[in-house]
């Protein structure tokens, strides 16, 4: 079920939830994972006065799809599909309307959460693809990824900020899981969560582990971060400033909060 505030989408599959939502830059649509269509798709709804109504599903393709992001005119969209013939999990840009979809990056062990620049010209996401998991920027126009970090810890749930070019991100690096924030060229990473006690973690695929879950979100104009970890038993949202000051949980329940995004 997505919320805010209250419901905004009720589930519609006994059992399947839906999430990973995000809205458009002109706030009158949402497009959200769902189980509605057979399978886990896109569904795009129309939001108007608190309501998501009229959901449709978004393309006509057989893959599932997951991580659907807006690009910052709203003119396109980047999403992951997973393959179930070839087990690829693969980042693909389609416009607006879920047509015309077409491979942004492929490697062998997943590419994940795309998220755009601010100008539009790049995606941010995290990949697998050089023992463990890494943050990787790629421009719309040429073929070579930069990867952005290069620890040991397994980096991912990364976010843009639409005017101040700067990525969030969480990492299990000793164990526990925090939130960070760098520059779009990898430089200057700050670790804002240093008091924060999360559950400790060892990642045992992607999946598997429960780190596809965990997302972070950062508002157009980049001044507070949203993020979600386990928490003691629970999955819970937390929100803390650009400067590391203020960290608070937000969301305290014995369900399991997850994929916040900022609206614009």
């Amino acid at each position: 079920m997505i919320y805010k505030s209250k419901p905004l989408v009720k589930r519609t599959v006994r059992g399947r939830g839906e999430y990973n939502d995000a809205s458009s830059p002109d706030g009158n649509n949402v497009i959200f994972n769902t189980y509605r269509f057979s399978g886990w798709k896109l569904g795009m709804g129309k939001l108007e006065n608190g309501v998501v109504s009229e959901v449709q599903k978004w393309t006509d393709r057989s893959n599932y799809e997951y991580e659907a992001r807006y690009s910052p005119d709203g003119s396109r969209v980047a999403y992951q599909e997973f393959n179930w013939g070839t087990r690829d999990v693969d980042i693909f840009i389609a416009d607006k309307n879920g047509k015309n979809a077409g491979h942004f990056v492929k490697s062998a062990d997943g590419d994940r959460t795309p998220h755009w620049t601010s100008d539009g010209k790049s995606i941010v996401f995290t990949s697998g693809r050089e023992n463990g998991y890494s943050i990787y920027i790629k421009s719309i126009t040429r073929r070579e990824a930069k990867k952005l970090t290069t620890e040991s810890s397994n980096d991912f749930a990364t976010s843009t900020s639409k005017n101040t070019n700067k990525i969030a991100y969480l990492s299990d690096a000793g164990g526990e899981i925090n939130l960070y924030t760098m520059n779009i060229d990898g430089s200057n990473k700050r670790k804002l969560t240093a008091n924060l006690d999360s559950v400790k973690f060892t990642m045992n695929g992607y999946e598997d582990s429960g780190y596809w879950a965990m997302k972070t979100s950062c508002p157009p104009d980049g001044k507070q971060i949203v993020f979600n970890i386990p928490y003691k038993r629970d999955m819970g949202l937390f929100i803390v400033k650009s400067d590391s000051r203020g960290l608070k949980q937000i969301t305290d329940n014995s369900d399991t909060d997850m994929s916040p995004f900022w609206t614009y």
